[in-house]
Parts: structure tokens; sequence; C-alpha cells
């Protein structure tokens, strides 16, 4: 492919190409407004660093204290350092996130580049590097970015090193396994459990020097991480060695489930979040994986391995979320690419290769629509209970019966006609090129409108109402306001009060109950409604919530204030409104 395209050495184009796509998480990076939960989340602990020192522990000021300051803090102490070099700004916040996440994306290449060739190396980091999943967690406050790179890194050390130094090799991983713990519970520990199945399953030659490589990894690992657990345990737990498991929930979180994250198709779950999350390599990567277990060749397996242990392990997990794919969707694409470089250069006969387009062509359909996933599964459900389907649950998936059957209409005479072997030069830009446009519009387009919640816009309002105080009607907690309110409703300042009040489940109780809470509140206070509750899916409306003698001042898709009016001010409302 990259032959083709240049007479610069394919070398440079492909590394260049590849850093433009990593520096370009960088644009618009400071877009409104920090996540709602884990991110202004993690922002308020850097900030409290800032405000109040508390470097190894911060649950003297975190949001709910312990809950939010037991995730390691690494990330956290690198989002204190931004703050103080660029002030606390949404930028800041996601700075070494979109570092990580492009490191990440030069990893991936290097690693390809590694176990195979340029091509590759250059296919796979643009498959990773311009996945809109990949990127939206590149540019949000959170830790998973980072600690992919670590885990990516760990992999790297151990595919890279040379073999006469093995104990370099084991150190540099051990400090990456390290900082990956320091980033996120437990999963660090993945990479010397996938390197020990790789020696037992490989059985590669001089296996005493790999089961030294494992321990000292493991032990440098380890110490890295200790003093930090240690420390925690001591203070929190009185020593407990089960403190983490305990306080983390982990039990809870493999067997029962926890927050609300059991999905209906359990351990199925990941295999639909595959196709929905990396249609343009999943066809490619089933095929690849399959070929990299059989054929057993060192770098590939230990891939294999790696895709495979993470993803039973959070397969057979009762809690699952779509980042847990993060980690899994490197050696997806490493293993992906291969494949596509291998049907681009005819290896695969033209049935074969077509296959693997059809695929991709129905992978991507099922990944374009959430409205007719949810119509396939209704479906399958209403068949094996029996039932017939809903007339509007057909009408929904008559689109996506008529494009796969177009699809497969095209696989078929494709294969007779001969295409295939005209369109496999072309094979690589039919996955990267919708890749980059969808890439492109997520950085410089969507990620401006799509995450305005109108916090930031909400304290502006407050600051021209200068109201006496502010009540909050919404969950518990919310580290969304709480970063933008500069910690007003946590106690972090005393020159303006926050109340929070959490309101009924039923929600035609609202009102009614809001009209009782807001009794004697002072007459200039501003009220504030959370209007998502934090219930999934379940949003008040600023018309249905809206108490008596009070008028909205302000109003975005999350956030309703209202302040209250006076007599003449009420009398001039309601007159108006008269026909």
């Amino acid at each position: 492919m990259l032959d083709r395209l240049s007479d610069i050495p394919k070398e440079r184009l492909a590394f260049t190409a590849v850093v433009v796509v990593a520096l370009m998480r960088f644009l618009n990076l400071g877009f409104l407004d920090l996540q709602a939960w884990d991110e202004a989340l993690y922002a308020v602990r850097a900030e409290g660093i800032l405000r109040f020192g508390g470097w190894v522990d911060q649950t003297g000021f975190a949001i709910d204290g312990l809950y939010s300051s037991l995730p390691p803090p690494l990330y956290v102490w690198l989002t204190t350092l931004s703050f103080a070099l660029f002030g606390v700004t949404e930028f800041a916040t996601r700075l070494f996130s979109a570092v990580f996440g492009g490191l990440t994306v030069i990893l991936v290449y290097r690693i390809g580049k590694r176990v195979a060739d340029t091509n590759v190396g250059f296919i796979a980091a643009l498959l990773f590097g311009l996945n809109p999943f990949v990127t939206f967690y590149a540019r949000q406050g959170q830790f998973d970015a980072t600690l992919v790179f670590f885990l990516a890194a760990a992999i790297f050390v151990l595919l890279e090193w040379p073999a006469d130094r093995s104990v370099a090799r084991a150190f540099l991983a051990g400090l990456c396994v390290g900082a990956a713990l320091m980033t996120k519970l437990y999963v660090g520990l993945g990479i010397p459990f996938v390197y020990a199945l790789w020696i037992v399953f490989h059985r590669p030659g001089e296996q005493r020097i790999h089961w030294n490589i494992l321990g000292v990894m493991t032990v440098v690992a380890l110490a890295v991480a200790a003093p930090w657990h240690v420390f925690m345990t001591a203070t929190h737990g009185e020593g407990d060695p089960l403190f983490f498991l305990r306080a983390s929930a982990l039990l809870e979180r493999s067997l029962t489930g926890v927050e609300g994250n059991v999905k209906p198709l359990e351990v199925l779950y990941f295999v639909n979040q595959l196709f929905v999350l990396f249609p343009f390599g999943v066809a490619w990567f089933g095929h690849g994986l399959y070929r990299a277990m059989r054929e057993k060749q060192p770098g590939w397996y230990l891939l294999g391995m790696w895709f495979l242990l993470f993803f039973l392990i959070f397969s057979l997990m009762r809690t699952k979320l779509a980042v847990y794919m993060l980690p899994m969707l490197v050696p997806a694409s490493l293993i992906a690419s291969r494949e596509i470089v291998k049907v681009n250069r005819g290896a695969y006969t033209p049935r074969s290769a077509s296959v693997f387009v059809t695929l991709t062509l129905l992978s991507v359909l099922w990944s374009s629509s959430q409205a007719w996933r949810n119509a396939v599964k209704a479906v399958i459900w209403r068949f094996t209970h029996l039932e017939l389907p809903l007339s509007e649950e057909i009408l929904t998936l008559l689109p996506l019966v008529i494009l796969s059957l177009m699809v497969l209409v095209l696989w078929h005479v494709s294969v007779r006609k001969g295409w295939i072997d005209i369109l496999r030069p072309a094979i690589p830009y039919f996955l990267l090129v919708p890749s980059f446009l969808i890439f492109y519009y997520q950085i410089v387009a969507y990620d401006k409108f799509q995450y305005r919640d109108g916090a930031t816009e909400l304290v502006q309002c407050v600051l021209e109402k200068q109201p006496s105080e502010i009540i909050v009607a919404g969950y518990e907690r919310n580290p969304q306001l709480t970063y933008y309110l500069e910690g007003s409703d946590v106690g972090w300042r005393d020159d303006l009060p926050v109340t929070r009040i959490v309101p009924p489940k039923e929600r035609e109780r609202f009102r009614s109950w809001l009209t009782d809470q807001l009794t004697g509140a002072p007459g200039d206070a501003l009220v504030v409604i959370e209007k998502d509750k934090f219930i999934r899916y379940e949003w008040v409306t600023a018309e249905e919530v809206n108490p008596p003698d009070y008028a909205l001042v302000f109003d975005s898709r999350r956030y309703a204030a209202f302040l209250r009016t006076s007599p003449i001010q009420l009398a001039y409302l309601r007159r108006a409104e008269l026909p």
C-alpha cells in the first residue's frame, strides 16, 4: 500500500502519517463540558491536591471520600501537574490522556513493525488510532487511555528488547506494569498472566530465561505499586490485606454486578461490542486470531493471548462496561492488520477476500444504528418467547434487511465477476478513508456540541444573578457541578452556599416535592434542577418541574435554573400569557 503512495521511503511516510494521527488528538481538546462523572471526578481530585496538598491520599477532599479516592492516583498526579502548568481547564484535564493516547498509536505501529513489517504496523496504528471509541477515551480526562499505553508498552518491551538483555527487558516491562497498577486497580496484573500463559502454551526455547523475565517483571511491578497500596491499606483498612478487594467491591463486580452495569447479553456482551466498536476490523480480526493461535508464531501468539485473556475475564464478570474493550483493541487492531495486508498482497483466494469485505460491510451496518440493534434484540426475544414481532419493530428493521440483502447480492456478483482482484489494492483505502473522515468529524465538529451539558453557562448565570444560595435538586453528588462551582457544594468555598436535595424516584411527584422543599428558601436563591436525575435514559423537563412562583432563568440539555418572581413580575408574566 505505502509503496504506491509516494517516492518517499515508506517507513518515513508511514511514521509521519501515524504521528499526525496521534497529534490530531490535541485538536479542540478543550471542548465543553467535562464529562458529568469520571472525568470531572478525577479533575476534582487533582484540583483538591492543588488546594490542600494530599498527594498520596485525597480521601479528605475527594467526592464521597474513599469512593473516589480509591482508584490509584498516577493520572490524578499528572493532571495536578497539568493544572499547575496550564491552569484548571478542560484542556489541562485531558492533556495527559491525549499524550498517552497518541503515544499508544505510535506503539501500535512499532509493535506491528516488530512482529511483521511497516505495512502491518501502519494499518494497525490507523485502525486503532482512527477508531472513534479509542479517540473518545484519548480525549477524556480519565485513566483509560493512560492504562492502555502502559499495557501496550509492557508488551512492546517484551517483544522488542534483545533476548540477551533479559534483565533490562524484565525491569522495563515491570516499570510499565507497575505504572499500569498505579493507574487503575488490578488490570495491569493481566500482563504477567498473559506472559505466563504464553510461556506455558507456546513453550519457547530457553524457558528458564522467560520465567526469570516474568519473575523480575512481577517483582518490579509490585515494588512500584506496593507503597501507595500499603499506605492506603494501613490508613483506611486498618492493615486488612483484603482491604482493596472489599473497598473496590471486586467480588460484587465479578459475581453479581454493581451500579446497574449488568448487561442483558451477559457473556456475549463483548462479542457484540467487537462488532459495534470495531466494525472495520472485526471480520479480519476473527480469522486472524484463529490463525495466530494455530500457527503459534511467538509475537502473534503473545498478542492473541493478550486479547483472549482480557476478553475471557471481562466476559465472565457480571459488571460490564464498553470501556473494558479498550485494552483488547490494541491486539485486535494488530491481528486484523496482518490479515488485511495478506489479502491486499493476494494471499487469499478471491472468494475468501470477498467474504472478508462483505462481513466488514455487514459489521458497519450493524454498528451504525442503535435503533436497529435494539429492534433485532427485541425480535429475537419475541421469537424465543413464542410472540410475533410488533409492526414498529419490523418497520425499524426493514432498512437494515434491505441494505444487508444488497450487500449479499453485491458479494455474489463480485465473486462471479471476479471484481475482488481488481479491488484488492484499494482494500486498505476502503477501510481507512472512511475511518479518517469519521475521526476528523469527531474531533473538529462532533466534540464541540455533543458534550455541552450547559455547566459552563450555568456558572455564568450564577455570576450574573448573584444568588445568596444555590439549591440543587438532583442525585446525591455531581462531580461536574463540583468542578464548575469550584467546590462550593463540597465545602471548598464559604462565599456561595450550596444545598443539595434529592428528588423522589417518581417523576410525577417531582414538582410538588420541590414546591414543599422550597418553602422558607431565601427569596433570591437560585434553584438548579439536574434533569437527568442520574437515572439512565430518564430525563425531566423544565416545564414539568417548574415550581409555582418561580421563573425559568436558564435552560440547557442537563440543567434548568429558576428564580422566585416578585408579585409584580408574576402578575406581568401571567398577564402576558393570556390570549
